[in-house]
């Protein structure tokens, strides 16, 4: 990842384990998301990741890349030394990107002067499929983007403007003077990636299932079932909202079980108020038809964490 510009909640520049152990709590205790990072020399840096008061990773920046890294070392590689210790609060969807980066392979750095030249990037990515993100960088601004099989995914995409985060890019990426550009590449077995297609893929399938279920049932019963769904969902905490057929998940999981766990609750909630209105045999035709809609790899994906038909019905 490169240099950030996001306001720091609190540093010490002369920092120690202790205080180290003090930030780390402090994020369980408010069940935060945010980073920790350690300087512990030149161009050195460890990165820890808080998703929700949970930690999602541990990590060493060194020449440009990062690579898992075990805190038990950290007295080895500091030297006892006082160092840096920082901690960033972040929204949720500024930290999914960071871990998405942090757990990826670092590809190609270049300069974006103008729309033009940001157009034509967009239809490389597309035409080569890329998978993985790309971080955009001004004098004053950040911003981060998610792509899947070469195709933006919106949801994922956070910009900071030098005030705060945003859920988009800034329509005018190039326009007003010099866009440093750093892409990397997703690995297929990481945790971060792995999240990414869970959610995307329960996403889908949820979407794909209301959607289908309002032809039935009809509006009103859409409504009533997703204020059901919602209530049930309430008590986790979980940042997912429903929207009438819409899923919204601006939600940090750390890990995909945590994440399978939360689409499973969905899910089951979905399978219970449409057994209720339109009977178990016309939920399962349902959920099967829009499941079989979904591209092998979701499905993958989702039968990893028994996310299936049967599983949520009668």
């Amino acid at each position: 990842m490169e240099r950030h510009l996001f306001l720091t909640g609190q540093t010490e520049l002369h920092g120690s384990l202790v205080a180290l152990n003090s930030m780390q709590a402090k994020l369980r205790e408010q069940r935060s998301t945010g980073l920790i990072e350690v300087k512990v020399g030149m161009g050195r840096q460890i990165v820890l990741v808080y998703a929700n008061g949970t930690q999602a990773g541990v990590y060493l920046l060194e020449n440009g890349q990062s690579r898992p890294f075990n805190l038990s070392e950290l007295s080895a590689l500091w030297g006892g030394a006082p160092f840096s210790v920082s901690s960033v609060p972040l929204p949720d969807r500024a930290g999914r990107a960071i871990w998405l980066i942090l757990e990826s392979r670092k590809l190609d750095q270049f300069e974006v002067r103008d729309e033009e030249a940001w157009s034509e990037k967009f239809n490389l990515w597309k035409q080569e499929g890329f998978n993985g993100a790309v971080e955009i960088t001004s004098k004053n601004s950040q911003g981060f983007a998610v792509f899947q099989h070469g195709r933006l995914l919106a949801d994922e995409t956070v910009f900071f403007n030098g005030q705060g985060f945003e859920n988009e890019l800034p329509p005018g990426i190039g326009a007003y003077g010099t866009w440093q550009v750093t892409t990397y590449a997703a690995v297929s077995q990481s945790n971060a990636w792995k999240c990414l297609t869970l959610r995307g893929s329960a996403i889908r399938w949820a979407e794909g299932t209301l959607h289908r279920y309002q032809n039935i049932a009809g509006k009103r019963f859409l409504q009533v079932t997703v204020r059901e769904i919602g209530m049930l969902l309430q008590p986790w905490d979980w940042k997912i909202s429903l929207n009438e057929s819409n899923v919204t998940d601006q939600h940090f999981f750390a890990n995909t079980e945590s994440t399978a766990h939360a689409y499973r609750a969905l899910f089951m909630g979905m399978g219970t108020q449409m057994n209720f209105v339109i009977g178990g045999p016309i939920t399962l035709r349902i959920l099967s038809e829009m499941f079989q809609e979904l591209e092998k790899e979701e499905r993958a994906a989702l039968e990893t964490h028994r996310l299936i038909p049967a599983a949520f019905t009668n």
